[in-house]
């Protein structure tokens, strides 16, 4: 709402918000999907407080009640975390923790997609429990890759076995790898940086065939699946962020023309016979290709995504677009609809489609909108300046404690080129 510039409404919700939600309940919650949408929301929202037009408190960032809120929400996940080896259960009952007969199988994904939201809390609040949850996680899962350096699917948290040892970039992965990025261009984290290039070496030398990137076993580096699914469509603008520009480019122009053959991404693609797999032929109004879009024409100024941008709206306009909201496209062959909205229809797809066509948006960091201090919505404040870490560069990281260094320099940093060399 607030990216959107619907500040009434935006604090009318962040006030319903406050009034009826209570985390004391007797309910089963994916901890990995709490993490990202519950936490994750709460703490954008806690940030953009002062630009959506509610009044501060007093300490302000350190402090309010949408921060207390998230807060409260990741206690509740944090049973999950205690295991022998720090990897976290991937369901907790938010009232009694950790079911006794919880499986111990997770994916990857969710066991490497915290530390943006936990270190973001623990810089806040100044309580370091979160961030080392989230540390201890991903130094356990590095330990387990393979010789030849990949990840699997699925691992148990306990025996560290992996149960399904098919390596990619798609689902079950995706978010570990974008979380390695982010967090390192986030919090200036050496240690997350090196982590990610290691594993980008295996990605490019045992996946990738001709800026496709197919499953293979995580030990042998055979191909498993030679498919690309939809979920693997972030990869080309998480690229952009490393300065890896042709490689991004190339791969996205694969990625695109999937999209122009069905007017959207199927969840599976057949890379050899160049077209849907079976019972994998819907395209449930995911982000990822747009996203990748948005960082791409950020990073190149090329029209190009602007246009991919345009078939987005119309496809999008066209195909799914019913009486009571826009649906899921169950087959894009036939463009038959299901009778389903994603909750990240709104809270992504459309968000990048509007941050892609608004270059000024204060959450890019430049021009008109972007000229006041974004996290107070103020017009006297200063633009974040770009704070770029590169290999081997070494930087002192914040204190766990509050006031932090510039949080808004931290996060602004997302929405602007990341280089390596450049």
């Amino acid at each position: 709402l607030k990216v959107l510039g619907n500040r009434t409404e935006f604090q009318r919700v962040a006030s319903l918000l406050q009034d009826t939600v209570d985390f004391d309940i007797d309910a089963n919650a994916s901890v990995f999907e709490t993490n990202i949408r519950v936490v994750g929301g709460l703490l954008s929202a806690h940030l953009l407080a002062g630009r959506g037009g509610m009044e501060l408190e007093p300490g302000w960032p350190c402090s309010g009640p949408l921060l207390r809120m998230a807060e409260d929400a990741a206690r509740k996940l944090l049973p999950a975390f205690q295991t022998p080896s720090g990897m976290p259960y991937g369901t907790v009952n938010l009232l009694s923790g950790v079911s006794p007969t919880e499986t111990p199988v997770t994916c990857t994904a969710g066991v490497g997609t915290f530390i943006l939201e936990f270190a973001t809390l623990s810089r806040l609040t100044g309580d370091a429990t979160f961030e080392k949850a989230a540390r201890q996680a991903l130094r356990a899962l590095w330990k387990t890759r393979s010789d030849i350096g990949l990840v699997g699917n699925h691992i148990n948290i306990l025996s560290l076995k992996w149960v399904a040892q098919d390596a990619g970039i798609g689902a079950g992965v995706d978010s570990y790898f974008e979380y390695l990025v982010k967090g390192a261009i986030m919090l200036q984290d050496e240690e997350l940086l090196n982590m990610f290039l290691e594993y980008d070496r295996a990605i490019q030398n045992y996946t990738r065939f001709e800026d496709w990137y197919l499953w293979v076993q995580m030990h042998r580096g055979t191909v498993s699946m030679p498919i690309f699914q939809s979920l693997e469509a972030f990869w080309p603008g998480l690229q952009s962020l490393l300065g890896n520009l042709d490689s991004a480019v190339r791969t996205f122009q694969n990625y695109y023309s999937v999209w122009r053959q069905f007017g959207g991404l199927p969840e599976f693609y057949s890379i050899p016979q160049g077209y849907t797999v079976d019972k994998r032929e819907g395209y449930p109004l995911r982000p990822e290709l747009i996203e990748s879009a948005m960082y791409l024409f950020r990073a190149t100024g090329d029209h190009t995504y602007l246009q991919l941008g345009l078939d987005a709206l119309e496809s999008i306009e066209k195909i799914t677009r019913t009486p009571c909201g826009y649906a899921s496209v169950k087959d894009v062959r036939d463009h038959a609809l299901d009778n389903r909205m994603e909750s990240f229809f709104l809270a992504e797809t459309i968000k990048y489609l509007y941050l892609l066509f608004d270059p000024a948006h204060f959450l890019h960091g430049g021009g008109a909108e972007g000229d006041g201090s974004w996290e107070a919505g103020g017009e006297d404040g200063h633009q974040s300046e770009s704070i770029a870490l590169k290999p081997g560069e070494k930087k002192t990281p914040p204190a766990l404690s509050c006031p932090v260094q510039p949080f808004s320099a931290r996060l602004a940093v997302l929405g602007q080129v990341f280089t390596d060399n450049t």
